[in-house]
């Protein structure tokens, strides 16, 4: 490793921040623990290595970054008692799950590219796997870094992804994703790249939506990922199997153990974005987090 442009300690309580488990969770991909358990990771232009300091509510942060980027990235300038506090009054039911979970937090990707190309690599896919497809996309963009051996490459820009070829990504294992991928990012190029994304970040999240429901090969949950994750409306609720699941148990009994179709899934949505408001991400990620880790034990 080549050193550190900045090095910086950030002191707060595990309770309210546990990196591994936020970093791990579902909502970025380019994480990794390492044998010394210290957390390495990359998002868009920057990198980071992360250790818990002993005998303290504290991390050591190396990164190419400030420490403004790396509190962005994972939300400390949002006070997790308070979100804790809000979520449990509007929604009694969620104390359980955000108990269950100390220290996950919503995260706000610096990169929305990142953002939009690792949730196409989602469709029908568990997390270990989207994880190698979106690293391999990662190694399109310049190396930062080689940290404890691990490779972290800046991620892609628009412009390079829209010449990857889609035999390419095939003989990588994307199977169908590959031709999305592929087609996307052309179209996605022709719309504006990068600016473009930025422009959905900044209108309001129902126009946002439509747009991106406009791709080809986006529907409604991946549009919601990359609303939520990628563009900062944290009111977006995507609803997968595992959101499906919790909906069902705590909001929806009637329907449980039913498909999820299109009006059930724009009424577990809303639902829930109108219980929760602007915090309708946050209780998301704690509902799908949760069962992620419980589905096979509950009854």
């Amino acid at each position: 490793m080549g050193g550190a442009p900045y090095s910086f300690e950030i002191e707060i309580p595990r309770r309210y921040f546990d990196v591994g488990l936020s970093a791990s969770s579902g909502q970025m991909f380019r994480w990794k623990q390492t044998a010394n358990s210290e957390w390495v990771g990359a998002n868009g232009k920057h990198w980071f290595r992360v250790r818990v300091l002993d005998g303290r509510e504290a991390y050591r942060v190396e990164s190419s970054g400030p420490p403004t980027v790396f509190q962005s990235l994972f939300r400390l300038d949002w006070d997790a008692a308070d979100v804790t506090e809000t979520l449990t009054r509007l929604g009694p039911e969620l104390e359980p799950y955000l108990q269950a979970m100390p220290g996950l937090r919503l995260t706000r990707s610096g990169d929305a590219v990142e953002t939009f190309f690792s949730f196409l690599c989602s469709a029908n896919n568990h997390i270990s796997r989207i994880t190698g497809m979106v690293n391999h996309l990662a190694a399109y963009g310049p190396r930062l870094e080689v940290v404890d051996v691990i490779d972290l490459h800046r991620f892609p820009r628009v412009a390079t992804l829209a010449k990857v070829e889609e035999a390419e990504l095939r003989e990588k294992g994307f199977g169908y994703r590959a031709a999305t991928i592929t087609q996307i990012a052309r179209e996605l190029e022709s719309r504006g790249g990068e600016a473009y994304l930025r422009s959905l970040g900044a209108m309001p999240y129902e126009r946002a939506q439509i747009e991106l429901l406009g791709f080809k090969g986006i529907g409604r949950k991946l549009a919601d990922c990359i609303a939520l994750f990628g563009l900062d409306h944290t009111e977006a609720v995507p609803i997968d199997t595992h959101i499906w699941q919790a909906a069902t148990r705590l909001y929806f009994p009637h329907w449980q153990g039913t498909a999820l179709t299109d009006r059930k899934y724009e009424e577990a949505s809303a639902f829930i974005r109108n219980r929760f408001g602007r915090l309708a991400g946050w209780a998301q990620q704690a509902l799908f987090y949760e069962n992620v880790v419980n589905w096979r034990t509950r009854k």
